[in-house]
């Protein structure tokens, strides 16, 4: 169609999804750190309230594709849910590990700042390469092993930044980058 037209809708996708997770993290981070009178919310309720919301989203999408049918929607629910249930109980297990690494998220909230939460969340990109590589034979072009490594180098100097390094019983200021590089390659 137009290359211009999806250019910029690229880059509207892009900053609403940055917006979007930017958004999130600031909002669970100030909500599980509030210093509030009484107890705080369970992260576990706020995960199981947010999968709630995904399933009642996804049932209104399936609704709306089959015309606003309730009889479709019950037949489309059997037939992919309740008529396979050996797939079913194959997809509990990564649901299951999903929705702990979603109270693992509110814990590491709770513990660290944000930026730091950020960054280091983003190692998910690293494993995942690692394992799509390793486990499937996949190939990954060099642009992608750059990007790959430009990541790990940050997600380290994020780490190292992070650290508070302890001189004579008394703390010092944070490592400068130099000491970060140092560091760094030391490893």
């Amino acid at each position: 169609m137009f290359p211009y037209l999806m250019s910029y809708k690229n880059y509207v996708s892009l900053g609403v999804l940055v917006l979007q997770t930017t958004s999130l993290v600031l909002t669970m981070r100030y909500s599980r750190t509030l210093q509030a009178e009484g107890p705080r919310y369970l992260a576990s309720s706020a995960v199981v309230c947010a999968e709630v919301l995904k399933i009642v989203a996804c049932m209104l999408l399936v609704f709306r594709d089959h015309s606003f049918s309730v009889r479709a929607l019950n037949r489309v629910l059997k037939e992919e849910i309740f008529n396979k249930p050996l797939l079913t109980l194959k997809l509990a297990i990564p649901s299951g590990i999903y929705t702990l690494q979603n109270n693992l998220l509110y814990v590491a909230l709770s513990n660290l700042d944000a930026a730091t939460y950020q960054v280091t969340y983003q190692l998910k990109i690293l494993t995942t390469a690692l394992f799509s590589v390793s486990m499937l034979g996949k190939s990954l072009t060099i642009y992608q092993w750059l990007s790959l490594v430009i990541l790990m180098t940050g997600i380290a100097l994020v780490q190292v930044s992070s650290l508070v390094i302890c001189v004579s019983g008394q703390l010092s200021l944070k490592p400068t980058v130099i000491e970060q590089a140092v560091f760094f390659f030391d490893c």
